[in-house]
């Protein structure tokens, strides 16, 4: 008798979760949303995750905008830690699925988020600060970038 009564409640569990997903899916409208720019990919990521977190479930994956979609910029890029070796770019998130291999002395179109992700990588630099205490202590001061992505204009 509890075997059915345990079966029956998991079932009615799983029935209100559908109700749910049908219900909040209806309010939104996330399937017939149109995909036409970098905007609607932001905001259709932005509700995904809105009803994932009601959900507590991943019913929603999320959609990267594809790469011809964004804005894009021609750069120059060159390796300061390794000059000859090409290094593979691979970015994966909500905003972009990025995957090419970057060879140093060519150039390339690339989108203004990988631009970033490529600036931002780096070695610290550190240095001992003195506090107005008089004790000291080391803070990241800079940092000295790994790879040179010159902007190339053509007119």
């Amino acid at each position: 008798m509890q075997v059915k009564a345990k079966d029956e409640s998991l079932l009615n569990e799983v029935k209100e979760t559908n109700d749910k997903v049908s219900k909040i899916a209806k309010e939104v409208g996330l399937d017939d949303m149109p995909l036409n720019c970098l905007a609607d990919y932001v905001r259709y990521n932005e509700k995904r995750r809105g009803i994932n977190k009601k959900l507590r479930v991943c019913r929603y994956p999320a959609k990267p905008c594809p790469v011809a979609m964004h804005p894009m910029q021609r750069v120059a890029f060159n390796r300061k830690d390794q000059p000859r070796n090409p290094l593979p770019v691979y970015l994966s998130n909500e905003m972009i699925e990025f995957k090419q291999t970057l060879i140093p002395g060519k150039l390339y179109d690339l989108p203004l988020c990988i631009i970033d992700y490529l600036s931002q990588k780096g070695t610290a630099i550190w240095e001992w600060h003195e506090n107005p205490d008089g004790s000291k202590e080391t803070r990241k001061t800079a940092m000295d970038p790994r790879f040179a992505l010159r902007s190339v204009y053509q007119g």
